[in-house]
Order: C-alpha cells, then structure tokens, then sequence
C-alpha cells in the first residue's frame, strides 16, 4: 500500500464516506521574487545580478579565499568507491554493513544463500555487483566530456557554484534513441555523452508560482523534445507538433541573455533526467538558493575599498597628502624656487604643491605642514581589516588560519583546522547527496557509493580517541559488574543492572560461578594497558564472550591475555575476530591472522579464540598444529 493510499484510507474512515480524492491539491505561493519568462520560467529577483557576485568572488582575497580553501580540502585526497552494504535483504530492503545475526544452524555463512536477515527472516540476500565498481571506476578514470574535463573537474566546478551563487547544475548530455515510426523513446539505447556544469546566471527553473517543477502557472504540464534541434520551444503536449517524439517533463531554461555582455543569446531548455540541480547548501529552497555573499556583500566592499585605498597610499596618493605653507619676507627670492616647482610638477602630477605666503615672521616657523590623511594605525587599519575576514570567514566555516594568520598556540590552531574539517565535511556530504549519489542511481547503480576521501588526518586520531574512551567506559562498566556485549555493528550494550546487584537483590542469574553472563571476579580484572591488577591463569571464560550470533558479543576481555591484547592492537584484533565470524574462519586461520598481524605467540593467539567462540563453533576439538 503506497503512503497515498494509506491516507486515503484514514481519511475514509474518519468520515465513514467513500469520496474520491482531489486530483491536485493548493500549495503556499513561493516567497521568493521572481520573474516569469516566455517560456514560463521563473527568473530570481536578487539584490544585484548574480553574475555580479561571481566577480565579486574572483576579485575579492577575503572571499576567494574561504571558498578555495573549502574546494581544495574537500578534493585533496580525491575519490574513493565504497560499498554501500555487505548484504541486503531483497524481501524486506534491510541493509546490513556486517554479516546479518541469524544464519542456518550448523552451516557456515560462506555462501550468500546459507545468510538470513534477522528481520523478516527470508534467505533471499545479494552482495553488491563488482560490474557497478567497474563502471564507477571508468568514469574516475575517463574524460567525462569533450572538453577532457574530468569528473573531479566537473566536481569542483559544482561546489564553487554552491559557495558562490547557493545553486549548481550538473547537465548529463544524452544521445536519444528514438523510434521513427512511434516516436517513442527507447531508454535503454539512449546513451550519456557528456556531463558538463551549467553557468548558475544563465538558469531560468520552469515552474509555476507555488514552486511545482514543470508547470506554468496555469497549472498546465509543460514538455520539450527530445531533439535539440527543437528545444527553444515549450510544449503543452507529450508530443513534438513538429516531429511527433515523446516529449520529457520540462525542468528548467538555460538562456545566455541573463548573463551580461552576451552579444548572441542562445536559449536551450532541458528536461528531467538530463539535469541534477541543487537549490541552496546555505538557503535551501524549492526553486533557488540564495548567495551567502549577499549577507557579506558590505563587508566584501568595505575590504576592497581598504584594498584600493593602501593601493594608491602607496602609489603617490592620488587624493592630496596634505598642503606645505612656506612664509617668505621676500617674494622675489622665494619665486624662482617656485617656478622650478612648477615645471616639477609638469613631470609629475602627483607631486606636493607648496603655498607661498607672504609674512614679515620668516625664521623657524616659515614652513608649515598641514596633514589631510590619517596614518593606517590611526585608522585602526589592521583590526578592523582582520574583524571583517573573520566574520566573512565564519559564514563559510574558514578560519583565521587559512589566511595566513598567525595563531596563539597549537591548541587554538588545532580547533581552527577541526571546525574548518567539520565545515569541509559538510560540503562533501552535500555533494555526494545531491549530485554522485543521484548520478549513480541514474546509470542503475545502488550498490556503490562514489565518494570524496575525508580530509584531515586529525579527524582519525580524534575518531580513534573516542573509541578509546569508549572502550575504558565498558571496561570499567564490567568491572563493575555490568554485562557487556556487542553487536554484528560494533556498537556496545549494557545490561540495566550489574551482576552483583542481581544476587544482592536475591535473583537467580541460572549459572553459579564464573563464566558466561557473570561478571570477572575482583582480582581478574585488568585494565586495558595489557597489565592484569591481579590475575590467576587457572581461570577461564569472563563476561560477554562468544559469538555475536549468540548474543553475547564479542567481548575482547583480555582477561587471561595480558601481553596478548593491547591498546596498540585491540583494533587488528577486533577487526580480524570479526571477519572470522563473517567468512566462517577455521581456527588455524583465524590463529594464523591474529599471530601475524598482531604479534601474538600461538599459545596467546589459541587461548583466544577458544575463550572468544567457546561454545560456538567446537574449534577447541579441532586439529591444529
């Protein structure tokens, strides 16, 4: 039952009648100004042009900067293909990043078929195809249009639009295959021949004045051919009055005439599925974003003029420095310096011109300076340059380190990079919503994610700190009598209440002594720097060991291993256990990896995966070497 069919339904049992619903329905009107086209597209109204703040973003430091500072950390370490699930369940679409919990009792979850989803319990799972990385891969490593531009070429090109002009559009330039006789589109034919980026300034959306994508503002469908030859005009019907071809839903008008100085206008329109768009990263809206450089426009301006001013305060200064007054007893004596003056000032313009005035005082006071401008210190020059950078780089999530600013400390210098990376991680994740993921999905790959590699390193360290930190709170949590366990996620679950409380309060947990689902007595705890407080070899087992599918977690005590697990390797082992769960590892194998990776003597390598899959598997009766 679709979500339309399901209100539907309420609505009918609300008033006990059965009336059909309304074919269209009223939105609000949209907000922002505009102005409609011939073609019914609906034109911005912005403060100034927007071809106006992409001169503004070239010609600018204080702007240039935050916005190349973010496109070269979001592409410096490039693209990256992921799979977007290990397993995914065809009955009910559950993604699963691990091994699903639930497999056939007895058999290994060596083959895709003998793994069942732990929802809706059906068998019927896939892996993703190899030939979608494949075609991700070639498109990495292809010129992606006649230009011999690259898609990270295209890529860059769309996040500048975004932090310039709030608004990018990528056109896939398609080569239709159509049928003569019936006119019909073959879609399976029709081929992608470039991906090219459209000039923001010349985009026009077709919709009507409540924002609905492909409607004028009667409400009335509009089309395009697919021939181009045919695309400067608007249909009312599927169907091209002049070659009878299936028409697409219009999406928006590209028209050269909005640009400024364009001396031959050309107007395309195009339809849907041949553009990817989004409207506002800083403003989202249904039709256009709106340019952050509007909110800063004064401040851009401001530095500019500052720019201009120390420009000319060093290039003879256009406006007069100031005025000299000479006074002279003699005027005869003082007018032949002054007509050598003159011919000074012939050669060059910019010279100062003295003011002879006659006075009977002569001697130290005879010459007077008279300053008309301002020292750049006493301009307070400098801090307000430095406020205005700051605030226009907040707007983007650029600090003062990224213009070359000297900083107070590494401390401080530590937080710029991380808040500068949040904001570089943001933009990544745009990209990849609205534009690779979407592309992906039109070439029929939902398997693969084409994504950019996260930047800084620090983002790791600190990703790793917080997994240390979380690993001390579950070991001292299960000091404390808690049972700890883990999932096929890797995500921790802690029991409501501790053990010991348990048996204070007189519960029965079903199993006295040590072992599974208690906690580890007081001397057999350890913390995790690899050194027991007190610990005796004769005790085996501990809390939440075993396999996941058990449901009890994987624990990694390290109980009866203190030179075995350690922070430095806690990670290769946990990674490693795991994927002996998930490909059915024998035990020589999964001893041989650990042994291998980890540093681990057999003995340590052996008593660990039998303390680990105690029960599980029936490793410890296998035959090991």
């Amino acid at each position: 039952m679709g979500l339309k069919d399901y209100l539907s339904n309420i609505g009918k049992s609300l008033v006990g009648v059965n009336k059909s619903y309304t074919e269209t329905t009223t939105r609000p009107s949209v907000a922002q100004p505009y102005m409609s086209t011939d073609t019914g597209a609906k034109l911005p109204i912005f403060p100034f042009p927007l071809i106006m703040i992409y001169e503004l973003a070239d010609n600018i430091d204080a702007l240039r900067i935050p916005i190349e500072t973010i496109n070269r950390e979001m592409f410096k370490n490039g693209f990256e293909i992921v799979e977007r699930y290990k397993y995914k369940c065809n009955n009910c679409s559950k993604e699963f990043q691990y091994a699903p919990n639930v497999s056939i009792e007895g058999e290994e979850p060596t083959d895709i078929k003998k793994v069942q989803c732990d929802s809706c319990h059906s068998y019927d799972m896939k892996r993703p195809i190899p030939e979608h990385r494949k075609i991700l891969e070639n498109l990495m490593s292809k010129p992606v249009n006649g230009n011999m531009q690259t898609l990270e070429d295209v890529a860059r090109q769309l996040e500048r639009d975004l932090e310039i002009a709030d608004n990018a559009y990528m056109l896939l330039l398609k080569n239709y295959f159509i049928d003569d006789t019936t006119g019909e589109i073959n879609h399976d034919k029709t081929e992608i021949k470039e991906l090219l980026r459209i000039d923001p300034p010349q985009v026009a959306i077709i919709a009507d004045s409540d924002g609905r994508i492909g409607y004028d503002d009667k409400r009335q469908k509009i089309w395009v051919c697919p021939r181009f030859e045919h695309r400067d005009k608007r249909l009312y019907k599927d169907r091209c009055d002049k070659c009878n071809a299936k028409g697409i839903k219009a999406i928006l008008e590209v028209n050269s005439v909005y640009s400024l100085g364009v001396p031959h206008p050309k107007r395309v329109i195009y339809g849907e599925g041949e553009v990817i768009w989004k409207a506002g990263k800083y403003k989202p809206s249904l039709i256009y974003g709106l340019s952050p450089i509007y909110a800063v426009w004064s401040k851009a301006m401001a530095l500019s003029h500052m720019d201009e001013y120390v420009r000319k305060y060093f290039d003879k200064m256009r406006p007069p420095r100031g005025l000299l007054i000479i006074a002279s007893r003699n005027y005869e004596t003082f007018r032949k310096s002054w007509d050598a003056l003159e011919q000074k000032a012939v050669e060059d313009p910019y010279m100062i011109h003295p003011l002879m005035v006659e006075s009977e005082k002569g001697g130290k006071n005879m010459a007077n300076w008279i300053d008309f401008t301002g020292s750049l210190q006493e301009l307070q020059f400098i801090e307000v340059r430095k406020e205005l950078r700051q605030i226009i780089g907040a707007v983007y999530g650029v600090l003062p380190l990224y213009y070359g600013e000297m900083v107070g400390g590494w401390s401080q210098e530590g937080l710029q990079v991380t808040i500068t990376n949040r904001a570089v991680k943001w933009g990544q994740d745009v990209l990849y919503k609205s534009f690779f993921k979407k592309f992906a999905e039109i070439m029929g790959i939902d398997d693969w994610d084409l994504k950019l590699v996260a930047g800084e390193e620090n983002d790791k360290l600190s990703e790793l700190q917080r997994d240390g930190v979380e690993i001390q709170n579950m070991a001292m949590l299960q000091q404390m009598g808690f049972i700890i366990t883990r999932t096929h996620t890797g995500e921790f679950h802690v029991s409501k209440e501790s053990v010991t409380s348990q048996q204070e309060m007189g519960g029965n947990s079903g199993i006295n002594g040590r072992g599974r689902g208690t906690a580890a007595p007081e001397e057999n705890r350890q913390n995790f720097s690899g050194q027991p407080l007190l610990s005796r070899p004769s005790d085996l087992g501990g809390v939440a060991q075993g396999h996941p599918s058990a449901g009890s977690g994987t624990s990694l005590s390290q109980k009866n291993f203190p030179d075995g697990i350690t922070p430095t390797n806690f990670e290769v082992v946990k990674k490693t256990l795991q994927t002996a769960i998930d490909y059915g590892w024998k035990k020589t194998k999964t001893v041989d990896e650990l042994r291998r990776y980890t540093g681990m003597t057999v003995r340590q390598a052996r008593d660990l995966v039998k303390s680990e899959f105690q029960g599980l598997r029936g490793w410890e009766d296998e035959e090991t070497e």
